[in-house]
Order: C-alpha cells, then sequence, then structure tokens
C-alpha cells in the first residue's frame, strides 16, 4: 500500500507545557477508579474478525486482478490504494460523526452493517472505477472503526491499572494480527486447493458476523478518572514537538518521556516500508513466475513476525523501546538493499517475511507513545492523527510503487533503502533527550 515522498525539517519554538497538581486521590478514591467494569471482548472480537476477513479478500482480490485479469501494476496500484488514501481523511470525518452524532456503540455498528455491502459489491462487477468506488467507501466507513478503537483503549487505561493496561493493549494487538495470520493461512488452503475466486467468496460471507458481535459493545458511560497530574497544552499544534518540554509522567503514561514526533514518524515509516514489502513482492512472484497463493504464506509471514515483534517490545523497558524501533528501522534499510542486490526469489520471500520482527518493533513503539499521550490529556486527537498518517503511507505508496515497478522492478526497494537511512538519522536527534537514566526507577 503506499507511499508518501516527503519527510519535511520542521522548525518549532519551544513550549513550555504548564501543569497543575490537584490534591492528591487517596486510596481508596484510586481503588474506586481501578475497578470500573469494562467489556472488552465485542473490541477485540471485532478487530479479529475484521483482519481475518480482510486479509483473505484483500490478497485474493489483488491476486485475482494481477495474476488472473492481468491488470497493469499500475492500476493496480490506484486499485489498492483507493480505500486507504480515502483513510487519510476518514478518521477526522469519523471522529467527527461519532463525538458529534453517533458516539462510539453507534459508529461501531454502523461500520459493522456497511462492511459486508461494500465488500460483496466488489465480487460482483470486478471493474477498475468501480473497485476504487466501493473501496473509497469501505476507507470512510473504517474512520468509524479503528480510531474508536484506539480511542477505547485510552479510555480504558484511564481506569485500569499498569498491568491491566498492559494486557489490554497486548490483546488488542495479539486480536488483530492473530486474525490477520490466520485469515492469511487459511486464505493459503483455499487457494491452493480452490483458487483466489473462491476465497474472495468465502471471507466476504465470513464478514456478516462483524454485525452481530458489534451489538455487544457497551454504551458509553461517564467514568470519573483520577487527576493526579492534568496536562495543559498550549493551543499550538507543535507545542508537544519538543523533547524538552516539561511534562510530569504518570505512572500509567511514561511513554509521555518521548516526543510525539517520534511516534508520527515511526508510524508513516512503517505503513510506506510495509506497503512496499507487500506491493512489491506479488510483482516479484510474477516476474519468476512462481504461482500466486505464495503470496498468502509470506504476507502470513510478515503478520507472524510483526505479532511477536509487537508483543515482545509491550515487555521491553521504556528506553529499551526506543533502541528496539532504531535497530528496526536499520533492519528494514538492509532487506530492502538487498533485496535489489541478491535478485533471488526465495530469499526474498525468507526475507520479506522475516521484516516482519522489525516492523512490529517500529509499530509497537509508535503506537504506545500515541495511546499514552491521549491518555495523560484524556483526548482522541492522538490516535485520530495516528491513523491519518497509517493512510498517507498506505495510501500513496501503492499509487507510485506500481509505477516505479513498471520503469524498474526494484525501483520502489532502492528508494525504501535511503528513505530509512533519513528517518533513522532524525528519529535519533528526536530521541537524543531520552536517556536510560530518565527511566532508573523503572520496574
Amino acid at each position: 500500500m503506499r507511499e508518501a515522498l516527503f519527510y519535511i525539517l520542521i522548525l518549532w519554538e519551544r513550549f513550555k507545557v504548564m501543569e497543575i497538581s490537584t490534591k492528591a486521590q487517596d486510596k481508596n478514591n484510586f481503588a474506586n477508579y481501578s475497578s470500573v467494569a469494562y467489556r472488552v471482548w465485542p473490541v477485540f472480537l471485532l478487530a479479529f474478525i475484521r483482519l481475518f476477513y480482510v486479509s483473505i479478500f484483500e490478497r485474493a482480490l489483488s491476486n485475482y486482478l494481477y495474476f488472473v485479469i492481468d491488470i497493469s501494476e499500475s492500476t493496480l496500484g490506484f486499485i489498492s490504494s483507493a480505500g486507504a488514501i480515502t483513510y487519510i481523511f476518514a478518521p477526522l470525518l469519523g471522529q467527527f460523526l461519532t463525538n458529534k452524532y453517533l458516539g462510539i456503540r453507534s459508529a461501531l455498528i454502523l461500520t459493522s452493517l456497511v462492511t459486508p455491502i461494500l465488500t460483496g459489491a466488489q465480487i460482483l462487477y470486478p471493474e477498475a472505477w468501480f473497485l476504487i468506488t466501493c473501496r473509497i467507501l469501505l476507507g470512510l466507513s473504517l474512520g468509524l472503526f479503528w480510531p474508536n478503537c484506539l480511542s477505547l483503549l485510552s479510555k480504558w487505561q484511564k481506569v485500569s491499572s499498569i498491568e491491566k493496561s498492559k494486557k489490554n493493549f497486548a490483546l488488542f494487538n495479539f486480536s488483530w494480527n492473530s486474525g490477520f495470520i490466520i485469515g492469511l493461512l487459511v486464505g493459503f488452503v483455499w487457494a491452493f486447493s480452490w483458487n483466489d475466486l473462491s476465497a474472495m467468496v468465502i471471507s466476504w460471507l465470513l464478514s456478516f458476523f462483524l454485525i452481530p458481535v458489534s451489538f455487544f459493545i457497551q454504551k458509553e458511560k461517564k467514568i470519573e478518572t483520577s487527576k493526579e497530574i492534568i496536562i495543559y497544552q498550549s493551543e499550538d499544534p507543535l507545542s508537544h514537538l519538543d523533547i524538552e518540554e516539561d511534562l510530569v509522567i504518570n505512572s500509567n503514561t511514561p511513554m509521555i518521556a518521548y516526543p510525539v514526533l517520534f511516534s508520527w514518524i515511526g508510524i508513516t515509516f512503517l505503513a510506506i516500508s510495509k506497503s512496499i514489502f507487500i506491493f512489491g513482492y506479488p510483482v516479484l512472484l510474477k516476474a519468476f513466475e512462481r504461482p500466486s497463493y505464495i503470496t498468502y504464506l509470506v504476507q502470513g509471514g510478515i503478520q507472524f513476525m510483526q505479532l511477536l515483534g509487537l508483543t515482545w517490545i509491550n515487555s521491553m523497558k521504556i528506553y529499551n523501546r526506543k533502541l528496539a524501533s532504531l535497530i528496526g528501522i536499520s533492519v528494514v534499510v538492509l532487506v530492502a538493499f538487498t533485496i535489489f542486490l541478491v535478485e533471488d526469489i526465495l530469499y526474498i520471500s525468507i526475507l520479506t517475511a522475516l521484516v516482519g520482527l522489525s516492523l512490529g518493533l517500529i509499530h509497537g513503539c509508535g503506537m504506545k507513545i500515541m495511546l499514552e499521550y491521549g491518555t495523560a490529556e484524556n483526548t482522541s486527537k492522538y490516535s485520530t492523527i495516528n491513523e491519518v498518517l497509517i493512510g498517507v503511507g498506505f495510501g500513496l505508496t501503492p499509487i507510485i510503487a506500481g509505477y516505479a515497478v513498471e520503469v524498474y522492478l526494484y525501483g520502489i526497494h532502492v528508494f525504501l533503502t535511503f528513505l530509512g537511512l533519513v528517518v533513522f538519522i532524525i528519529l535519533i536527534f528526536l530521541s537524543r533527550n531520552v536517556k536510560r537514566e530518565n527511566f532508573h526507577n523503572e520496574n
């Protein structure tokens, strides 16, 4: 999926964050806050079902269009990008509708209702213009899904212990990643036994399970939360870019020691690099005249390794997450560099699958920073920005990649090599004040 060809050098002035400490809550009050009940399983199950069916349907649709109908790479790029590029704006629209009219529960029900309809329509009439239209509408509907799931995670963190918050975060990552992985493995069996079209139809039928599960989402309750520290920020959108801000770090939100720009750049690079590997692999597979069903296994490998990376980084100490993210970027650069040097399909297949571990480390660090900024300030704006950046990365990359591979088969891997080096340098600079000694009291 997609590529954003710009990273901007940002000049900012230093904005001091004013903090106010209210009266400390006594232990009984804190216990009351921590015991607030909330139902997590419908959110995790929705994430699993959505990614299970999507992983099969998207892979099968791309294979069917590219290997059977034989559309060009540039056309495939536009079709692949349609939903994701719409998602650049969808979280903003989705959060407006959620906050103004729907509420989180109704928003999740609505997106679960329209998803099977728009998915099935793509099977009935696989013309490029119609596919793009359906995928644009699907992209808009996703603006009601992922940002609201992330908002719920942030809300739950406000009333949970550190251990429970970590468990929720790990289970959410496990839900959508395991859905993606299992879906791709099942899709491989279906495509190998029958064909990609059959896999598409069966996965579409499975998408209807989203509807009943969505009705189990709890109605929102106004939850009173502990206010040991209230963080006020200036109205300027750059106010959190300076890592020397005087933020007082709550024990539930230690990752706000990182600049939020560290998260934004990391998440954008994750989307671009993963999109390049996923879009580029079938192109290389076709060039080497290998069967399309192998794509399910390699993409499943990427997701499995990404799940390991996400789980691993969630158990790391705060400073070590910085090192893991930087190492992850270095490995992505090395893999992209060796792919266009070696030009061997077996080597490319193995490395493409294994690079998921690095993507998981990058994703986990960036996502934790974003969620804890949202928790500290009791706002959904960071989760919304996170989803917009993912839309930019996954939305623009296939369009550019589609044209690039028509010129030079390994052009996108050359680009990723240089982009990764630039991102690595920028993140080292941004995190220069995030030092091990700052977290000497960490358990």
